[in-house]
């Protein structure tokens, strides 16, 4: 008995083995053959996706083509103060501004044509008086050829002036001057030029030949040379060079920055040293969505205009007390800002 367990043992053994390699060679053979299964049905999705790519592609050559793309927004934008008895004092005040967009762009092959309204209209109510706190119209255009990647020859023209009358609430005597009211004043602006896009996201025009003209109603309660216009004139014309600098993007979810830097320089101004003045429109504005119909946002606008007088003297006195001329106009850099909860509405063309 004890001489045959080494063979019974050996026997034990080479069994195992060979079942093993047996076994092994089974699975090697198996995934052999899954392997050329999978790689056939990797081969016909290749080819079937080609042909769903090329099918696709007919039928989109058979659609017609969707040159334009339409879209914009409506908003109504509110804010309230309120005091009782606060005791570092305040006056309670409602405000509503009404907000509209509207666009409609243009591109074909190497054409393209894009179209904009901006427009605001609002009125506040405090020390119970209601007057307007805001009023803005504004029309852009601008046409392009591209003449290669990310480049193209456009004209650019810009059209800006307010909807209703203004006043000057800061009279004493209980008499609101009228200041300006719709094309009293208005810019026209038009160049011809060079625009740059190198995302879709930011764009920048540059124009060796540009023109601004300012228009002013012949109203002799309108004071034109405060808007630059010779006395008795209704126009101002200006020749120079222009660039607009456009960024928009989404910088986090749910907020949209989007800021226009518009710069002009008059090189045939009749007074030589306002020759190096350049003109500066920039706008600011931050759009942050809360959910569908319900948004916040802030707006600034800076300008700076040389022809553009600003009665700095208005209401002031002297260390005497006797009030200071009020016709001294300078220039000065003009700004305003907006910050609200708006109920907004966006629609669009479907692509």
């Amino acid at each position: 008995m004890t001489k045959s367990l080494p063979t019974k043992s050996l026997f034990l053994v080479l069994f195992i083995v060979l079942s093993s390699s047996i076994v092994k060679a089974q699975d090697t053979a198996m995934i052999n053959n899954k392997t050329k299964i999978l790689e056939s049905l990797k081969a016909d999705k290749a080819e079937t996706e080609k042909k769903i790519l090329a099918i696709q592609g007919e039928i989109d050559a058979l659609k017609p083509v969707k040159k334009w793309k339409i879209g914009g927004y409506a908003a109504l934008n509110m804010n309230q103060a309120g005091f009782v008895n606060w005791a570092q004092g305040g006056v309670n005040s409602v405000s509503i501004t009404m907000l509209g967009n509207a666009y409609a762009n243009y591109h074909f092959k190497k054409w393209s044509w894009n179209n904009s309204f901006d427009g605001s209209w609002g009125m506040l109510y405090a020390n119970k008086r209601l007057r307007k706190n805001e009023d803005r119209f504004e029309l852009n255009s601008k046409g392009g050829f591209a003449v290669v990647n990310k480049l193209d020859v456009a004209a650019l023209a810009r059209m800006n002036t307010q909807f209703t009358p203004t006043y000057n609430y800061t009279s004493n005597n209980g008499k609101y001057p009228l200041t300006s009211y719709f094309a009293a004043p208005a810019y026209l602006n038009i160049a011809l030029g060079a625009d740059y896009k190198p995302t879709n996201y930011f764009s920048l025009f540059i124009s060796p030949a540009a023109g601004k003209f300012t228009f002013v109603t012949a109203d002799p309660n309108i004071a034109e040379w405060n808007y630059g216009v010779d006395t008795g004139k209704i126009m101002r014309k200006e020749f120079g060079a222009s660039l607009r600098a456009t960024f928009k993007k989404d910088i986090v979810k749910n907020i949209t920055l989007w800021t226009q830097l518009d710069l002009f320089n008059n090189f045939t101004d009749k007074d030589k040293g306002n020759r190096k003045n350049i003109d500066v429109d920039w706008q600011v504005r931050l759009d942050m969505k809360i959910n569908k119909y319900l948004s916040a946002n802030v707006y600034t606008q800076l300008i700076y205009d040389h022809n553009t007088k600003i009665d700095v003297n208005s209401n002031k006195k002297d260390a005497a007390g006797i009030a200071l001329p009020s016709d001294l106009r300078q220039s000065r850099v003009q700004f305003r800002e907006a910050l609200g909860v708006s109920i907004s509405y966006k629609f669009s063309s479907k692509d």
